[in-house]
């Protein structure tokens, strides 16, 4: 149906016809912060290119994260910034590493509050890809046990839920299997990746 037969106008007039018709609704319970944690004690630094955000050692990631708990914000998610970078990006599944450390943290003072964990290499390599490098190429299916691994250590460190945001094709099955494999099938995984062609 086309003008001037259809007049959309006729259900944006009001706002109690604009309440009653919307198809999306924003309210606290959607929401998801992010928090980065880094090494060391009573860290809160600034990212200049995310203004609001800081990379927080684990006792101020803990004392937002109760913040956020508290206004109602029913999860965060957990990126970390190692100390150390290699090729293999291998702090980014180390039992002691910064994000596995952060969810044990953060868990233990909140049980309630969901922590999803971001799952890549990128922040953890010293190339700054997601995968593994093969002369000058991504090595997709190396790169996908890594992944897994990583996803692994976040769920046996307490974390509710994984959150893969890398590019490799097939990481969300991978993910999938290995936690099933390891008794933890009952750890959700959410895929915020997409991929483009483009001149971006």
């Amino acid at each position: 149906m086309l003008f001037p037969d259809y007049r959309g106008r006729r259900m944006r007039q009001s706002k109690a016809f604009r309440r009653m018709v919307r198809e999306t609704k924003l309210s606290v319970d959607d929401l998801i912060l992010p928090l980065f944690a880094v090494e060391g004690k009573g860290v809160k630094t600034p990212i200049p290119s995310m203004p609001g955000q800081f990379q927080m050692s684990r006792d101020n990631l803990v004392k937002e994260s109760q913040a956020a708990f508290e206004m109602g914000i029913p999860a965060v998610i957990l990126f970390g910034v190692p100390d150390t970078k290699d090729a293999l990006g291998t702090r980014a599944y180390a039992k002691d590493g910064i994000v596995q450390r952060a969810v044990k943290a953060v868990k233990d003072k909140l049980p309630e509050l969901a922590v999803i964990t971001d799952v890549c290499l990128c922040q953890y390599t010293d190339h700054g890809h997601c995968g593994v490098i093969d002369g000058r190429t991504i090595d997709n299916d190396a790169s996908l046990d890594l992944l897994a691994r990583t996803a692994l250590s976040h769920a046996q460190a307490g974390a509710d839920m994984v959150a893969p945001s890398d590019m490799m094709d097939g990481r969300v099955a991978e993910i999938r299997n290995t936690l099933d494999e390891k008794d933890f099938s009952h750890i959700p995984i959410m895929s915020y990746a997409a991929k483009y062609c483009s001149s971006y």
